[in-house]
């Protein structure tokens, strides 16, 4: 091998072995530590990738309603938000609101300060974390002020769902309105069309297309079926019969498609 040939391999086994480096990389926006296996995406969090769903707006807690009363200048109090038989411990609603077996990861909340002793501002989170620095709702003195709020729950479930924080003393009125969670897998709505039927001689053959699917549905499968062991079927596809008689007598061929769709919740 000459000195041409020689550096034209390892040219080529350079630029191989570049190549092969560029497809183990990460994919962009991935960055794997030098030793360290690749971590797994989670799938269902209760934190990541939920869904919105709202809610007819109920009302869970009604300060006013209670014997706890006015909640004092820079105080808290617990209070649920899902899965309770009922919120009237809590002022609210004596309905369960519709949140019993939700699997939220956050609420939405409107949340309202009535006639609070002085300005100042009120601020939700979830139970069993520190109250946050930011403000959720500013009010004036004797005004009535309201303001919506995610508010995470916590994962798993505790005795309480979120806390409220007040800087002054007031009553507040807490709204339902909507929760976050993970997607729901439904099972695919299936059906069969009615058949397309034909007579196929005896000795004759004979294609059969089946009826087409609903609008908003798609087709899954074709499904054919001779009426003799004498009738084999030679094909079938795209809803689309074929078979061939070989028998001594006339024999029926039909055909349907089976018809899929993904159901709304």
């Amino acid at each position: 091998m000459n000195l041409k040939t020689n550096a034209l391999v390892t040219l080529f086994m350079v630029v191989a072995m570049a190549a092969a480096a560029a497809d183990r990389a990460d994919p962009p926006g991935r960055v794997a530590s030098a030793g360290a296996p690749p971590t797994p995406e989670a799938l269902g969090s209760l934190t990541a990738d939920l869904v919105f769903t709202p809610m007819t707006p109920c009302r869970i807690v009604d300060t006013r309603l209670t014997g706890s009363g006015a909640l004092n200048a820079n105080s808290t109090r617990n209070f649920l938000a899902l899965n309770a038989a009922n919120f009237s411990s809590q002022g609210g609603s004596s309905s369960n609101c519709g949140t019993l077996g939700l699997n939220g990861g956050g609420v939405v909340l409107v949340v309202t300060a009535i006639t609070p002793s002085a300005a100042g501002y009120a601020t939700l989170h979830a139970y069993g974390s520190s109250t946050p620095a930011t403000v959720n709702l500013q009010y004036a003195a004797g005004a009535i002020q309201s303001g919506s709020q995610l508010v995470q729950i916590p994962n798993p479930l505790s005795s309480y769902d979120f806390t409220l924080y007040t800087s002054a003393q007031s009553h507040f009125t807490i709204d339902f309105v909507g929760y976050f969670a993970p997607p729901v897998a439904t099972a695919l709505a299936c059906s069969d069309t009615s058949n397309t039927v034909a007579s196929v001689a005896a000795g004759g053959s004979a294609n059969v297309n089946a009826p087409l699917c609903p609008a908003g549905f798609t087709p899954t499968a074709t499904n054919c079926e001779s009426g003799t062991w004498e009738m084999p079927l030679v094909f079938f596809h795209g809803g689309t019969c074929s078979a061939k008689n070989n028998g001594a007598a006339p024999a029926e061929l039909r055909a349907s498609r089976t018809c899929c769709r993904v159901p709304g919740r």
